[in-house]
């Protein structure tokens, strides 16, 4: 879903009304006429800012494995979706079933959303469905569209949610109040976008050979369930109304496609036990449902619950029962990065960075490009300070994937602690750029240009990019007045 426009506003408002810097300070102004023209530059900004924030907030799930996975999904679906829109995509710590778009192509996923998903073809059709709605501008319209109702916003409104802390749930509850003669106008103009976006993630979902049959699927036993939930009815039919009329348009449209046996990849099973870990109550408790287990699980449940025991280990400080279980699930399948990229983690945590060096290697060959396995080779060198072949990591990474924001914040750790501080400085001015904060940029540049004896080439890319920087400082400020 897009949020509902009014609300999506609101939110906008809560997480750029307090701005901690002049750059901040220039984004546009939602509320204004101005707003039903955004540049895809604009967008960018805005739907970056407010990722940032909720990042700086700890409401983005960080786990590298769950990351990368939703990333892995979102590109397999955008790769067909026929635009130029870059996509970022991102999963939410909350435990509700609930997806949405920002601005910029930025798509987020609820935790509880990958839990809920019965199949990686059903967690995909949310995905394909997000994706359109960025692909068919439902965002611009949306705006354009309460422009024209001239919504208005409540000061005690605005002040309740800027007093919520950032609390999910008061500013849910602050947003409810606004809703006022308009809403029926509004939701039907939404509606339109769901049904919309429906007939074209359908469309994704088969090009990527998911089943298009899962869209449908899920929207059906989300509806079906719902009947025992009272009225805690999950988020995701609140935001994504589901009548008959829309189940069967979905139903309609996956017919037009072959039926696809999608099978589930390791990877997405990783993730939701991990997830699981996440949200349980503890550890302790994850364990002892475990035990509990009545039936006899099939074979893959068997890996499945294998691995889950050994991250509960992991988050009991059992190194020995985790590495066990972890060591003969990397030899049964040593094609599973997942599986790798876990014995990695726990052999970094431990200290044992040849071991760990010798797995990431060993799966490097196996998957030579892969950039998560690369960047968690180059930190297991960086603690061995085996700087130049894990310079040499980061680098091979950063050019197959130059926007890598985190590999650049890691590559600025190694120049730094290898002495080399003018690249260090690039490094961090070049992560800072990525997550669009040109002025954190420029002050790393500035430091930079204060080493004494700088070389010839280091002075020559700092000048280039102070007045790159600078550059892109005025133009935000521009933007802002349009």
């Amino acid at each position: 879903m897009i949020l509902h426009t009014r609300k999506y506003l609101l939110l906008l408002l809560l997480l750029l009304a307090l701005p901690a810097t002049a750059e901040e300070a220039a984004l546009p102004e939602l509320g204004d006429s101005s707003a039903t023209s955004l540049t895809p530059e604009q967008e960018r900004r805005i739907g970056s800012e407010v990722v940032q924030r909720m990042r700086r907030a700890g409401y983005i799930i960080s786990d590298p494995l769950i990351a990368s996975y939703v990333e892995q999904v979102g590109r397999a679906l955008a790769v067909h979706a026929q635009s130029d829109q870059e996509f970022t995509f991102f999963v939410v710590d909350a435990p509700t079933i609930n997806a949405f778009a920002l601005p910029g192509g930025y798509i987020g996923l609820h935790s509880g959303l990958l839990l809920a998903s019965e199949s990686e073809s059903e967690l995909a059709s949310v995905v394909a469905h997000e994706i359109a709605h960025v692909t068919q501008h439902h965002l611009a319209r949306g705006v354009e569209q309460a422009n024209r109702m001239q919504l208005p916003l409540s000061v005690g409104l605005i002040a309740a949610i800027l007093l919520s802390g950032g609390d999910p749930n008061i500013i849910n509850a602050a947003m409810a109040t606004s809703m006022g003669a308009s809403q029926q106008l509004q939701l039907n103009f939404t509606r339109a976008h769901e049904h919309e976006a429906d007939r074209v993630g359908v469309q994704l979902l088969a090009d990527s050979n998911f089943d298009p049959q899962g869209m449908a699927g899920f929207f059906s036993r989300l509806q079906e369930e719902s009947r025992y939930y009272g009225e805690g009815v999950p988020e995701f039919l609140s935001t994504h109304p589901v009548n008959t009329a829309r189940l069967a348009e979905a139903q309609s449209a996956a017919a037009r496609y072959p039926r696809k046996m999608h099978v589930d990849t390791t990877a997405y099973q990783v993730a939701k036990a991990r997830i699981r870990l996440h949200h349980s109550k503890s550890a302790e408790a994850l364990l002892t449902t475990l035990d509990a287990g009545a039936k006899e699980p099939a074979a893959m449940d068997r890996e499945l619950e294998s691995y889950l025991r050994a991250i509960t280990h992991i988050a009991l400080q059992q190194p020995q029962q985790a590495e066990q279980r972890l060591r003969q699930l990397v030899t049964n399948a040593p094609e599973s990065i997942a599986y790798r990229e876990t014995l990695g983690q726990l052999y970094h945590t431990q200290g044992e960075y040849n071991r760990a060096v010798t797995l990431y290697r060993d799966g490097l060959r196996r998957y030579p490009h892969n950039e998560m396995l690369a960047t968690s080779l180059a930190k297991n060198l960086l603690a061995l300070r085996d700087y130049a072949p894990a310079r040499d990591a980061l680098q091979e990474v950063l050019r197959r994937n130059p926007r890598s924001s985190n590999t650049y914040r890691l590559l600025a750790q190694l120049e730094a602690e290898s002495g080399n501080k003018p690249a260090s400085y690039l490094a961090q001015a070049e992560y800072y750029r990525l997550t669009e904060e040109p002025h954190s940029a420029l002050e790393q540049l500035k430091i930079a240009k204060r080493i004494k004896n700088l070389d010839f080439y280091h002075a020559s890319r700092i000048d280039a990019f102070i007045a790159e920087m600078e550059e892109s400082v005025v133009k935000a400020r521009r933007m802002a007045k349009q």
